[in-house]
């Protein structure tokens, strides 16, 4: 991954797709109101690019209301070097046409959910303690691409999202990450039921 004036460029050399996106026990894929802004794709493209934004969205339930308040803008660029980038700044996804393969997008729109719904100051320490990297790194535009905690976090989400890489997420930062997005169900304790009998409470029913 490399930066140009502020963009976040990555590069998919080790990474390889997974199935799409089904739906859960928690996990429901629906149709949103809120349309993301797509310019210079074909219909097709623009199409694929829809579906995959509202799969995404569905797949981080923590942070759905976040995403659709701020939905991202997805631009063609087909004289981009790598296969695709986001701009923080402008919240732009950049993506080349007839490139849209799930993990691309599902990677940009990672750092969409990390600069819009505020990942780094959320889990940012947590995040870096569970991927082993220096608490005082900063997230981002730092030293080598591959070495930011954005970069990471960007890989992760794809993973709890179904994805496979080879970007070594650890299997602490890829939990946390689950949990923040929302795909872990924290176990209900299991309550017996209560029969009265009479004057005396019973935790479980007469057997004959």
């Amino acid at each position: 991954m490399h930066t140009i004036a502020g963009v976040v460029f990555t590069f998919f050399l080790w990474a390889a797709p997974a199935g799409a996106l089904t739906v859960t026990d928690h996990v429901s894929v629906t149709r949103f109101p809120a349309k993301i802004e797509i310019a210079g794709l074909s219909g097709s493209d623009a199409a694929a690019v829809e579906d995959l934004w509202e799969e995404f969205v569905a797949g981080v339930p923590a942070h759905a209301s976040c995403l659709l308040a701020t939905p991202p803008r997805i631009v063609a660029k087909p004289d981009l070097g790598p296969r695709a980038a986001y701009a923080p700044s402008s919240g732009t996804l950049y993506v080349k046409p007839g490139d849209l393969p799930r993990l691309v997008v599902f990677h940009e729109l990672a750092h969409h959910l990390d600069f819009t719904c505020g990942a780094a100051e959320s889990v940012g320490e947590e995040f870096r303690a569970a991927q082993g990297i220096s608490p005082s790194k900063p997230w981002w535009k730092d030293g080598d691409p591959v070495t930011w905690p954005a970069e990471y976090f960007a890989n992760a989400v794809a993973m709890a999202l179904g994805e496979e890489s080879r970007h070594r997420v650890t299997a602490e930062a890829l939990t946390l990450v689950e949990e923040w997005i929302g795909r872990t169900q924290v176990a209900q304790p299991v309550v017996p039921p209560v029969f009265i009998v009479g004057q005396y409470v019973l935790a479980s029913p007469l057997v004959s």
